[in-house]
């Protein structure tokens, strides 16, 4: 009869919603190849990763000038009703956006994630609908957001690998941002709030781009690797505890580290040196009547395509229009790095001189 008592007790537990479906993901960020996968497209709750959507369309937002970085953020009293983890802000009460951001990434502050919805969209309700399209956008494929940050709610799902796809493009799309991730504490009205990532406390190489946990998801996290500007980037979902966690991802993380699949070589494959050539290939990549939009032109595609960062930007006045092109010396290079500008859906143009 104890043996009986026993056993049906342990099947309780392993069915017990803290006991969350193991799920991981590691590869390269850049170029999207994956390393180690298991249960990558297995359903689960995102718990605060959802946060990383959120900032996302925050990002976006500061790039086309729609939200400012010292803006009012302002709490209204849906906001202040949120479940911790939060700020406490008080109802009317503000913080910047600069500090908002702050508080999402590190504090994981819910108050703050529902905040910046109402701010972007009106509503949270409203808000919710542009995750969705933006899961679309972006490929989510069995991603369905519910909130902006990640409490619990059944229609709030996603899965390893397209959490993987989505901080995948915070890294490629918002690389201004990526040392905000970085940081470890923050100081919000008086207040001093601490990282749940000690990984970050631990090794230099990472940067923790978020972490997560309810008892029906489990501890999650993902977490990015730099080392000498090789990418690496690790999703894991259902630890049973925050070390369990952290030490699974670690250890996966240094295992496919030294993987030679992982180091970079997209710089390689675009440049092609050839000594002997005497002509100049110019790769224009825009044409506008105003100066200012040419040089947003090229912000956008050193943020969207990596390898456009090695190359200098430059920009010549043509009758009305300003152009915005990159020259070389080879015309192979010339016509990669037309290509991948053409594979985002760009235009460009090579011209010799």
């Amino acid at each position: 009869m104890r043996i009986i008592l026993i056993t049906l007790i342990l099947v309780v537990n392993l069915s017990h919603p803290l006991f969350a479906k193991i799920a991981s993901v590691i590869g390269n960020p850049i170029s999207q190849e994956i390393f180690f996968e298991v249960n990558k497209d297995t359903k689960n709750y995102p718990a605060s990763l959802t946060k990383i959507m959120t900032l996302y369309i925050l990002f976006e937002e500061l790039r086309y000038k729609k939200i400012n970085i010292n803006d009012r953020i302002y709490f209204s009293k849906h906001a202040t009703y949120q479940q911790p983890s939060k700020l406490g802000i008080a109802e009317k009460d503000f913080i910047t956006v600069d500090e908002l951001i702050d508080s999402l990434i590190i504090k994981s502050a819910n108050d703050a994630a529902v905040a910046i919805a109402e701010k972007i969209s009106g509503t949270e309700k409203k808000f919710v609908i542009k995750m969705n399209n933006y899961a679309k956008q972006l490929n989510l494929q069995n991603t369905n957001f519910a909130n902006p940050h990640g409490l619990p709610n059944k229609a709030n799902l996603s899965t390893a690998y397209d959490i993987f796809k989505l901080s995948s493009r915070i890294i490629t799309d918002f690389p201004e941002h990526l040392h905000r991730f970085k940081k470890t504490k923050v100081k919000i009205k008086g207040k001093n709030y601490t990282t749940h990532n000690t990984l970050l406390k631990k090794y230099d190489h990472y940067i923790g781009l978020k972490t997560g946990y309810t008892r029906k998801s489990g501890f999650q996290i993902s977490l990015l690797s730099i080392n000498d500007d090789k990418y690496l980037l690790g999703i894991y979902f259902g630890g049973n505890s925050a070390r369990e966690r952290n030490n699974k991802i670690n250890f996966l993380m240094n295992k496919y580290s030294s993987n030679d699949t992982y180091k970079s070589e997209d710089t390689k494959k675009i440049i092609v040196k050839n000594k002997k050539s005497t002509k100049i290939y110019s790769v224009q990549t825009s044409s506008f009547k105003k100066i200012s939009k040419s040089k947003m032109h090229i912000t956008l595609l050193k943020n969207k395509i990596k390898i456009l960062r090695s190359f200098e930007h430059q920009i010549k006045k043509n009758g009305r229009y300003f152009i915005s092109y990159i020259n070389v010396d080879d015309q192979q290079t010339a016509k990669n790095l037309c290509n991948e500008i053409k594979l985002n859906k760009l235009d460009c143009l090579i011209k010799t001189s």
